[in-house]
């Protein structure tokens, strides 16, 4: 990678950690999706190792709620963690590209009704029941595509969790993936001494750029919020969509 390279990504991590700051996703995708213009698909994947434990870990601690959501939602992260890492180990370095043609769909239509105000609600009763299962599907497309949004994103969202709940959740249960990808990483090789040199640098702009997104969040309605949401994953989805088939 040249400095010009590395600015460039470093500039894309904190467009990509305010996004995250706003809707407590979207750091990979976004970085992938920009750097990867310019960079080796294998380099973009390595630099994000770092920034995304960090911002998880933040996320996640930020909210006053950790161990009350860990408390909730185990059922889920580990079911998560265990499918991502057998999904990564059976298929390797490189997912099926009907895999993300298929996360595409999926998250473009499940935004376009959410826009339209066709929401789910999950009633209280089966949360414990439906929460395994949601783990292990989650985890099997984060396996093959390096995102589990798909059905997290709408499982915890028919759950009714409030905005700064829903942010602090996701910290919580994303966690368990980005530490289970960066092992995967180091696994393949692709985490290797300049990459984490950069990835280490990249945190900060990440951080910085969480901390931006925050504040805007925090002015938010919780129908801003919603919308904010379903925009970026209509997004993410149009251009996975996009980028697989161009």
């Amino acid at each position: 990678m040249t400095t010009e390279h590395i600015l460039l990504a470093l500039a894309v991590f904190l467009i990509a950690g305010v996004v995250k700051g706003l809707v407590g996703m979207g750091l990979p995708t976004i970085t992938i999706a920009l750097t990867s213009l310019v960079l080796p698909l294998s380099d973009t994947i390595a630099l994000i190792a770092l920034p995304t434990i960090f911002t998880n870990l933040w996320q996640a601690a930020v909210g006053g709620k950790f161990w009350l959501i860990l408390r909730r939602q185990w059922p889920l992260i580990l079911p998560l963690g265990a499918t991502l890492y057998l999904t990564m180990w059976a298929v390797g370095r490189k997912a099926p590209e009907w895999a993300f043609l298929v996360l595409a769909i999926v998250l473009v239509v499940y935004s376009v009704l959410g826009l339209f105000r066709v929401r789910l609600h999950i009633h209280a009763d089966l949360e414990k029941p439906l929460a395994p299962v949601i783990g292990v599907i989650s985890g099997f497309v984060a396996g093959l595509v390096g995102v589990p949004v798909i059905p997290l994103m709408p499982y915890l969202q028919a759950l009714d969790i409030k905005p700064t709940e829903l942010v602090q959740t996701l910290g919580v249960v994303l966690c368990a993936t980005s530490v289970t990808l960066t092992v995967s990483l180091l696994r393949f090789g692709l985490l290797d001494g300049p990459h984490a040199v950069v990835s280490a640098i990249a945190v900060a702009p990440a951080i910085a750029g969480m901390w931006i997104g925050t504040q805007v969040r925090l002015k938010l309605s919780i129908e801003q919020f919603r919308l904010a949401v379903l925009w970026a994953l209509l997004l993410t989805g149009l251009y996975t969509f996009a980028s697989r088939l161009l």
